[in-house]
């Protein structure tokens, strides 16, 4: 289907193109291999299609009367009456009579009408779990905080080769006290003192 833009706007058939107007809206269309209803039902290559329309349209009709008079409100739903005619179709492609499917149909819906029933009847009872109340977490101790607050102080490893002499800023050596307890005096003047970057630079 396509719109036509006009100027001009036709109606009408030609060359086997239908042109016509709906909704205010001019289109067009090709008239394909368009059969009547007396055709169909007279053309031979047909006849099994319109076998299965004739036997769909008395399912439809059968379902139709239990459904509409039979049924109760509250059982109907939506895509209900399509699935009884289906099921009606199916029994009779299968070879049942008419009287048989009538009978199958009625014993299924009174089956529905019953489930329903039961269903109302039932009150829907909530079971709901005991509520519980918090389980109380015990109280720490002054101890305990303490041990959870402080930490352990790392500690860094020191190379036993280095040492914990000093060269001060005006370039006297600094041993400390316990490096002196420990250590072998060393007999050095007094007016010894180690160069520093600077004086060799003046030097």
């Amino acid at each position: 289907m396509a719109k036509q833009v006009g100027p001009v706007f036709i109606t009408g058939t030609i060359d086997g193109i239908i042109f016509y107007k709906l909704n205010g809206q001019y289109y067009l269309r090709s008239k394909g291999d368009y059969k009547s209803a007396k055709r169909m039902r007279k053309d031979p290559s047909l006849q099994r299609t319109m076998a299965n329309a004739d036997r769909f349209g008395v399912a439809s009709k059968m379902v139709k009367r239990v459904y509409y008079r039979q049924l109760p409100g509250t059982v109907r739903k939506p895509g209900l009456f399509a699935r009884l005619t289906g099921m009606v179709n199916k029994w009779l492609y299968q070879g049942k009579t008419k009287e048989e499917a009538q009978e199958l149909l009625l014993a299924h819906c009174q089956k529905l009408a019953a489930k329903q029933t039961t269903i109302e009847a039932t009150p829907s009872v909530r079971t709901t779990a005991p509520v519980l109340p918090p389980h109380p977490t015990p109280a720490l101790t002054t101890t305990e905080k303490k041990k959870e607050i402080t930490k352990p102080t790392p500690r860094v490893k020191q190379a036993r080769y280095l040492s914990n002499w000093k060269v001060k800023r005006n370039g006297r050596l600094y041993i400390p006290k316990q490096c002196q307890k420990n250590c072998v005096p060393m007999i050095m003047p007094r007016s010894f003192v180690i160069p520093t970057k600077t004086q060799n630079r003046r030097e």
